[in-house]
């Protein structure tokens, strides 16, 4: 009967349009001056894979710029002149600064609405490790200062923990979205469009991440079940951030340093803690405006999905009308 088949679209239409992307948005306190986009951030935790993040949503992103203007790396404005980034990124341009750019302000890797900055210096962490990748953490310094009345920028908060705290932080099994605009799949291509993949902090003894982790108090992993979900070439030097519920702003967990090719089962995603740094990058960075929250949980929130609640409802109603 017509209004039984009206029913039947009803329901469709409304599986899609709840169920096929199962995205949160996450709300921003703009009283903070930092880890506060333009935009608010909407991730979907349940994609495979990354997914194109919401224009202007990370307003701290940042494309390192070969001479001649190709990406290679990402980094993250902490501040008004400074950007961190990974070591092994620069180890090659210690002494020749001036060959490389930074843009920021833009989602798109060819997009017009960026800003291009020069650099003035690189300071690579003095115990840098290029065989085992520890202390893998690096700032650029910027020819000119970042004008934050800019929409499109924002820069990324601290985490400020304490000294018996940084090595256990981020707290295991919570969930990070990383930032990127690498390869898509190992020794694929560029993504134009900044993506963005949620994926969780690892125990260091577990098996995907013990075999490949260095120094557990300088580095920490983060991978998902069955892997899928990962950074790859291209988005090192990037952040992966948590969002404090407390404060509503996005702090800087990690940054993107190594892993074995990208995505795979048995291998997790390799990040410096950053909160084992935050003294370094005080003493580099001075009085230029970084902004440190103090945290002690790192947690994002999903939404309860109600997927089998919709589905035994569906068939009952179904059953209803046609039996």
């Amino acid at each position: 009967m017509p209004h039984r088949r009206i029913l039947v679209v009803l329901l469709l239409f409304v599986y899609l349009q709840i169920f096929s992307v199962d995205a949160t948005l996450f709300p921003c306190n703009t009283t903070f001056s930092c880890g506060c986009s333009r935009a608010n951030a909407s991730i979907n935790a349940r994609i495979v894979g990354g997914e194109v993040a919401v224009d202007h949503s990370w307003g701290w992103a940042v494309s390192i710029r070969s001479y001649f203007g190709n990406h290679f790396c990402g980094g993250m404005i902490i501040s008004p002149r400074y950007v961190l980034t990974a070591a092994h990124c620069v180890e090659d341009y210690i002494f020749s600064a001036n060959l490389l750019s930074i843009v920021i302000g833009s989602n798109l890797l060819n997009g017009t609405d960026g800003q291009r900055f020069t650099l003035s210096g690189i300071i690579s962490h003095p115990s840098y490790n290029p065989r085992t990748k520890e202390n893998d953490i690096a700032i650029l310094q910027l020819s000119s200062a970042i004008d934050f009345k800019n929409d499109n920028v924002a820069k990324i908060c601290l985490p400020n923990v304490t000294p018996t705290e940084q090595s256990q932080y981020p707290i295991v099994t919570k969930q990070v979205v990383a930032i990127g605009w690498g390869h898509t799949t190992f020794k694929g291509n560029l993504s134009n469009s900044l993506q963005q993949v949620t994926v969780k902090t690892v125990a260091s003894k577990e098996s995907k991440c013990k075999v490949y982790i260095r120094n557990t108090n300088l580095q920490f992993c983060a991978a998902v079940n069955g892997g899928g979900k990962d950074t790859c070439q291209a988005d090192s030097g990037g952040p992966l951030m948590f969002y404090s519920k407390s404060e509503q702003v996005w702090v800087l967990a990690g940054i993107t340093s190594y892993g074995h090719q990208c995505a795979l089962p048995d291998y997790a995603g390799v990040y410096t803690r950053t909160s084992a740094y935050i003294s370094w990058i005080q003493s580099v960075v001075g009085n230029d405006g970084i902004v440190t929250v103090q945290q002690s949980k790192a947690v994002i929130h999903h939404r309860v999905s109600y997927f089998l609640t919709f589905v035994v409802f569906s068939l009952m109603i179904l059953n209803r009308f046609y039996y």
